[in-house]
């Protein structure tokens, strides 16, 4: 590190107050990014916060602290500290609910709202564990025209997924009621692949909203990083609600 003048850099003034206090003296100056708390300008001490969350969500929906400790690889103890913890401010209340994964995203962390949503809302394992396995870019709940969006599963021929009639009707009436009551609903999560938006969580739910005359719905959109889209996917900034 190179040393400089005072006097050729500091103004008389302010000058004169440091003479007050070191005069003769080496100071060190910090810059800003030495105020930093540990992690953060790295960013592993958001991984963290995300992984601790996720973690937390998982034990409050009955994952025991033994499955914990061998699922991420830490000592029964470390898991805890994690889940029992009343000093950690920055654990969030999970809720399978559109307003809730906004707060998630508020927070830095719509990707574990998901994996809570598909584990123990759709109780879909398999497809948390896929979602995983690539990086992917997660945005939302972003308010979308459903006019945009292709459902994948159902009863009708051509479907990617074709699934019982009476089954599917029953799931379609049940959130038929829950939107014309009122209720707080998930939002629904897509991905982006060529220009669309192929559904991949709340097929039901979607064709309840068509037959009750809801024209925009919140989205989580996701995409990966080969997936080519990212213009596609940047336009739907805008529908972001406040």
């Amino acid at each position: 590190m190179n040393y400089e003048n005072a006097g050729e850099l500091l103004p008389e003034k302010l000058l004169k107050e440091v003479k007050k206090y070191a005069a003769g003296k080496l100071l060190y100056i910090p810059q800003d990014d030495d105020k930093k708390a540990w992690g953060e300008a790295s960013g592993y001490r958001q991984l963290l916060v995300r992984r601790n969350q996720l973690i937390y969500n998982k034990y409050l929906h009955g994952t025991p602290i033994a499955e914990l400790s061998k699922e991420y690889y830490l000592s029964q103890e470390t898991i805890k500290r994690i889940v029992y913890s009343k000093k950690n401010t920055n654990k969030l209340d999970y809720d399978p609910t559109a307003p809730s994964a906004a707060a998630y995203a508020e927070a830095g962390m719509l990707e574990e709202w998901v994996h809570t949503y598909v584990l123990f809302g759709r109780r879909n394992k398999n497809f948390s564990e896929g979602l995983a396995l690539i990086n992917r870019t997660y945005e939302g709940p972003l308010w979308i025209p459903l006019s945009l969006l292709d459902r994948t599963s159902g009863p009708e021929s051509g479907m990617k997924w074709r699934v019982d009639r009476e089954d599917f009707e029953q799931k379609v009436m049940h959130w038929t009621k829950q939107i014309q009551a009122g209720e707080a609903t998930p939002p629904l999560i897509a991905k982006v692949a060529q220009g669309r938006m192929e559904l991949n969580c709340g097929n039901p739910l979607l064709e309840a909203l068509h037959r009750t005359g809801v024209s925009e719905y919140p989205v989580i959109v996701w995409m990966t990083e080969l997936a080519g889209d990212e213009q596609y996917l940047k336009q739907y900034v805008m529908y972001t609600p406040d």
